[in-house]
């Protein structure tokens, strides 16, 4: 189950020749570019790939992208969230997994023409994917924590007032799929009023 998350630059087109700075977002005093959107974006569909995912491309993003907003917006709360567990000192990442995911990203990414046009030094990766694994981390403690309970009595009056969608459906065989349901409405409510409070708290900006 994926949790809305999740929940937070440099620019350049798919076949462009040199690499183009641009601005897309702030948190505090940082700096978010395009191209460590890009580089980010790549990074997370390497380690993290859709499950309907069959194509061994990569992620290509930017500015003329439909979905480019949607991934500055991601990486500005990736960049949040990582600082939220810096300040807790939870969700760190071992040296072994992080050197695992490097791997995995070096391999699949090189000699792949987006990847060379972008210019990803080895810091940069380290740095992001290092980031990307800490919030992945922290975002799983955080959901644990506000995970609600859903009652026997809560899913009957949710039943009793949504009987049109059940039909005849009796509720003992509904029960534990509805608990379920308004179990996963609560916490996705939870996070989005988390996320809006970090926000504020780490003066996000988002120029897209």
């Amino acid at each position: 189950m994926r949790i809305l998350i999740l929940s937070l630059f440099f620019a350049v087109p798919a076949l462009a020749a040199n690499v183009v700075s641009e601005t897309v977002g702030q948190v505090g005093d940082y700096v978010i570019t395009s191209r460590e959107v890009q580089i980010t974006t790549v990074i997370d569909h390497i380690l993290f790939p859709p499950k309907d995912k069959k194509s061994t491309a990569l992620m290509e993003t930017g500015p003329e992208s439909k979905e480019f907003r949607n991934h500055v917006t991601a990486v500005l709360l990736e960049a949040v969230v990582a600082m939220e567990a810096a300040t807790f000192n939870v969700g760190t990442a071992s040296v072994a997994e992080l050197d695992e995911a490097i791997v995995k990203v070096e391999r699949t990414a090189s000699g792949k023409t987006y990847w060379n046009q972008l210019q990803p030094t080895a810091a940069e990766v380290k740095r992001f994917t290092d980031r990307k694994l800490v919030a992945k981390s922290f975002m799983k403690f955080k959901t644990g924590s506000m995970a609600g309970i859903v009652s026997n009595v809560d899913a009957y009056e949710y039943y009793q007032k949504n009987r049109s969608k059940f039909g005849s459906t009796p509720f003992a065989e509904i029960r534990d799929s509805i608990k379920t349901f308004l179990g996963q409405q609560q916490l996705e409510e939870r996070l989005r009023a988390w996320f809006e409070l970090m926000k504020r708290k780490y003066k996000v900006r988002n120029f897209i």
